[in-house]
């Protein structure tokens, strides 16, 4: 039997081939990793309680004003059709430095009564990856509809009752043309889980819009419409210029 001295060339390209795979597996998993720590990495919520009164923010038609709750960021903007539009809502420390330069807390609540983060009570929760899931408080109702546009949303609509709102579907890539509802899995936005980026079907030929229904009667319609800040992602893969919500809603009865 004759011992070689060096492996056979196909050994060697099969050894290469394998560590390459194995680089390239790692590399995968740190980088899933890597935006799993910058969507997990968030500081419990510091609101104050419900014994803290915080004045209602209440804009005149056509103005735009900061919000009084405490850590809580954005603008409110009161339209002249008496829809409330909110821009770059977050809750958190904000910063300028650091990679993000800003810690979200892990919920964030908002006041539909008063146009403001739930410091005084809220209405909605957004939680889950990146903050998106959208929930109720318990007692509430929380439904969606998009067979009917915003603007003609009233109290008499009727939607599909969900628990939750958040994805509406996993895209292996940035989407080419319009989406259409998941009816097995709704939300109000596709998430590409390749470059970890996330599109509201609103930009996408979809106009999905809540209704939510307080314990005591009181309906809303919402519609979420972004998380970057000022509806941009600051990089086509692992954006981190989030959860800056973007969304609109109005007083149904």
């Amino acid at each position: 039997m004759k011992i070689l001295d060096t492996a056979p060339k196909s050994v060697v390209k099969t050894t290469k081939n394998i560590a390459r795979s194995l680089v390239a597996m790692a590399l995968v998993s740190v980088a899933v990793f890597s935006s799993c720590q910058k969507e997990g990495n968030q500081a419990v919520p510091s609101l104050p309680g419900a014994d803290n009164t915080i004045a209602a923010t209440n804009p005149g038609s056509g103005q735009t004003v900061a919000f009084n709750c405490d850590s809580t960021y954005g603008t409110v903007t009161l339209d002249a059709s008496g829809v409330y539009n909110v821009a770059n809502f977050f809750q958190g420390v904000q910063g300028t430095t650091g990679n993000p330069p800003h810690v979200a807390h892990s919920t964030y609540y908002y006041s539909l009564a008063d146009n403001d983060g739930g410091c005084d009570g809220y209405d909605l929760i957004f939680n889950g990856t990146a903050n998106a899931d959208i929930s109720v408080p318990s007692g509430y109702t929380l439904q969606y509809t998009a067979s009917t546009s915003f603007a003609n949303v009233t109290a008499s609509t009727v939607g599909t009752t969900v628990s939750v709102f958040g994805y509406n579907r996993i895209l292996l890539a940035p989407p080419t043309g319009n989406t259409t509802i998941n009816t097995a899995h709704p939300g109000w936005y596709n998430y590409d889980v390749v470059n970890h980026i996330v599109y509201p079907i609103a930009e996408w030929g979809v106009e999905v819009t809540l209704i939510v229904t307080t314990d005591a009667g009181v309906k809303y319609k919402v519609q979420l419409q972004d998380l970057y800040s000022n509806g941009t992602p600051n990089s086509t893969v692992q954006a981190n210029n989030f959860p800056f919500f973007k969304f609109r809603y109005k007083r149904l009865n």
